[in-house]
């Protein structure tokens, strides 16, 4: 099997800790066949001492003043040279020493974008093999467990650095909607995600909301209050589940299983 060039990129901005967890978790890769980029935002605390006692095994890094995630996201993606890019902010991590190898050699490994799953500190989550205009409504895909091709940047241009919060699922949208890739997903989780970053920070909320009402206004016009109706019609038929009497028995089932230890 021919394994591609990745070019594996962090962004950083004071996070000295999570970069370092970061950094040990792609240069103890089993995987041999790929580049590391870091771009730091011109970090105050720690981070240009962890990159400097890494730098022999970083391909590329900067440290300069950004605008925000996604200007550095871009100047990684500029600077890179891989078959396929990797998003692997400082704190995520790859899971386990093999990620990367497992992830590249599925059988299912093919495609424009390529996208597994996650695990974090209590949990995890696993992403659909079909998507669709609605699924990306109610949610988006994990830019740290996808490989994108690099010619979908060649195509699509860069993340559109207008939206501070959500401009890498305005991305995924774009690129769904011009019917140009092939989107495949891995059932693998090829990393642990960080749940202190931006994308679930409270302070952002509100940035976040009006930001995905604009984005999708932007891209699905006229048709974004029938896939909001949609979801709400959903929301609905869930909870009118939850409260008949099978629902009731379900939930009751889950919570003594819980109790005594049942899977």
């Amino acid at each position: 099997m021919i394994q591609p060039k990745l070019s594996i990129i962090t962004i950083n901005y004071n996070n000295a800790k999570g970069l370092d967890a970061t950094i040990k978790s792609v240069i103890t890769q089993t995987y041999l066949d790929f580049e590391f980029l870091i771009v730091d935002g011109d970090s105050t605390d720690r981070s240009k001492d962890v990159i400097n006692q890494y730098s022999t095994s970083i391909n590329y890094h900067i440290s300069e003043p950004d605008t925000g995630i996604y200007n550095a996201m871009n100047k990684g993606i500029k600077a890179s040279k891989g078959e396929y890019l990797l998003f692997l902010n400082s704190g995520d991590v790859l899971n386990g020493m093999t990620a990367v190898n497992d992830f590249v050699n599925n059988i299912d490994f093919a495609g424009d974008i390529i996208y597994g799953d996650y695990k974090f500190q209590t949990g995890g989550k696993i992403f659909p093999d079909n998507l669709s205009p609605l699924f990306f409504v109610r949610t988006s895909l994990p830019h740290q467990s996808t490989l994108f091709k690099r010619e979908v940047f060649d195509k699509m241009g860069l993340y559109d650095e207008r939206y501070k919060v959500v401009a890498d699922r305005a991305f995924y949208i774009k690129c769904f909607l011009s019917n140009q890739f092939i989107f495949k997903h891995i059932n693998y989780p090829l990393t642990v995600f960080d749940l202190s970053g931006v994308s679930n920070d409270p302070r952002h909320n509100e940035k976040h909301l009006l930001e995905s009402e604009s984005m999708f206004r932007e891209y699905y016009g006229l048709y974004f209050d029938d896939y909001k109706n949609m979801l709400r019609m959903h929301s609905e038929l869930n909870q009118a589940k939850r409260e008949t009497l099978l629902g009731i028995f379900n939930r009751i089932i889950q919570r003594i299983r819980k109790v005594c230890g049942i899977r």
